[in-house]
């Protein structure tokens, strides 16, 4: 009797346990969703992580659908994708409205947000629509950004590695070429003549007496272009009046020159005339005979002038002639 009450008790409370493992089954399975009468809409978003069949969608806070399965590539551009979503019937959601991806609960699950615009008109979503969504919103859009920043930041880390080898290299080429012994002593030696130099040019050309005939020199030029001034006053009038006397002078050159023109032309028509002059310059015999004539009236003068250019040309048998007498 006791064993078929320990019995009976046993199988009360598994029974009991068994319901209320059923009941959590179906509340949190979510199989009463199962039941309800729904309508599509397509959904495309840039990035559709997080999503999962079932996923939650929500408006106002308020569960209004789920993903009837999950998420599928965009074959059209392969480039974000594409959600199918179940709507109740008993929502109707307004033409306009933003579908975006959100997180819900304390452990960030995934969901589909839905917000409906301020100024709504009377129109409402048809069945079958293709909405494009928006951007991750939430902890979700954090993360995300998260992981964008981070792959940036690998990216500027590796781009900071690979310069930071680059100086590497820059600094032990400069360490083993220019920095080396050699080339330190070198700049030291030339450094130590530069000092020197600028010591010998401090000293020799630079010195008190160099510097001192410089003054001397700068004071002589001075005085010596005040000279300069006080001459060029003096020397003014006199330019003025040899100026006055060049003015004067230009008529005297004037008739000068006039006078020479004449006695060139003069000159000019003896030589292409037929004077006697000309005659006297061109005819070599005329010129002769004008000499003997200049000759003997110096040596006769004009009384006593005797031409002996004839006597010279009487033949003999004319002087014969002259002196034989007829019988």
């Amino acid at each position: 009797m006791k064993e078929n009450r320990t019995e009976l008790f046993v199988g009360f409370f598994l029974l009991i346990g068994l319901l209320l493992l059923g009941f959590l089954v179906l509340k949190f399975g979510n199989f009463g969703d199962r039941f309800e009468k729904t309508y599509s809409l397509t959904v495309t978003f840039e990035d559709g992580g997080g999503l999962l069949k079932g996923t939650d969608v929500r408006l106002g806070g308020v569960k209004i659908g789920r993903l009837a399965d999950a998420p599928t590539v965009n074959l059209e551009n392969y480039g974000g994708a594409i959600v199918n979503l179940e709507i109740y019937d008993d929502f109707r959601i307004p033409e306009g409205a933003k579908f975006s991806i959100g997180t819900s609960g304390l452990l960030g699950d995934a969901m589909i947000k839905i917000d409906v615009p301020n100024d709504r008109t009377e129109k409402f979503m048809a069945a079958g629509s293709r909405i494009k969504g928006e951007r991750i919103t939430g902890l979700g859009a954090l993360a995300s950004s998260a992981e964008s920043l981070s792959n940036k930041g690998q990216v500027v880390l590796e781009d900071v590695r690979s310069a930071l080898g680059d100086i590497g290299s820059a600094v032990e080429k400069l360490d083993q070429s220019i920095l080396r012994e050699e080339n330190l002593q070198s700049f030291n030696r030339a450094v130590a003549e530069l000092a020197d130099a600028l010591d010998a040019i401090n000293n020799k050309v630079l010195g008190d007496d160099n510097t001192n005939n410089l003054r001397e020199l700068l004071a002589n030029m001075k005085k010596a272009s005040i000279t300069v001034d006080n001459a060029a006053e003096k020397i003014g009038p006199i330019l003025d009046n040899g100026s006055q006397a060049i003015s004067a002078i230009e008529p005297g050159l004037k008739k000068l020159t006039d006078a020479a023109e004449g006695a060139d032309k003069a000159f000019e028509r003896i030589n292409n005339g037929g004077g006697i002059l000309s005659s006297i310059l061109k005819d070599e015999e005329l010129k002769k005979d004008f000499k003997g004539f200049i000759a003997n009236l110096r040596q006769n003068g004009i009384l006593f002038y005797k031409d002996s250019s004839i006597k010279n040309t009487e033949s003999p048998n004319s002087r014969r002639r002259g002196t034989f007498s007829p019988r």
